[in-house]
């Protein structure tokens, strides 16, 4: 049916996969399993960037130790979205099908649509979690939905 399935999740804020992030994990899964290309899954995750400028009462070394720990909280935070990613495509080994685990930084609206571009995706599942009605997409779901070069599935966990 599809060759090429890309499951988008969202992991950063979560201890462990939202109901939303695992239902969507089960669909593609099933879609995937009658291609030949392995399921590609994709997290997004954000960190604040300050500007690193020079206040005048600041002397270079403070500007230097500062810029040490924001390195530091970047490398923190991406090796904590590498773990929650390997746990999360656990499942879907087990499923029996092959996967693929992207991480990128960056808006999730922006960053998707490119990765679905970038690999060449026919399928693109996503979680469904709109707390207003199941019709009425949240902002993010709207503007992949918008920009997609792909058929996009949304998933929901049964109620």
């Amino acid at each position: 049916m599809f060759q090429k399935v890309l499951l988008a999740a969202a992991l950063q804020h979560w201890d462990v996969p939202s109901p939303y992030a695992i239902a969507a994990r089960e669909v593609a899964v099933q879609l995937a399993k009658g291609s030949l290309h392995p399921l590609y899954v994709l997290t997004v995750y954000s960190y604040p960037v300050l500007p690193l400028v020079r206040p005048p009462l600041v002397g270079p070394k403070m500007v230097e130790e500062s810029k040490q720990i924001l390195m530091a909280e970047e490398a923190a935070l991406h090796a904590d979205m590498t773990a929650k990613l390997r746990d999360y495509v656990e499942a879907i080994a087990r499923a029996g099908v092959a996967v693929v685990p992207l991480i990128r930084t960056g808006s999730p609206r922006e960053e998707v649509v490119r990765v679905a571009e970038e690999i060449g995706a026919d399928c693109l599942v996503i979680g469904a979690h709109s707390k207003r009605s199941v019709f009425d997409l949240g902002g993010t779901a709207q503007a992949i939905c918008q920009r997609a070069p792909a058929i996009v599935v949304m998933a929901s966990p049964a109620q």
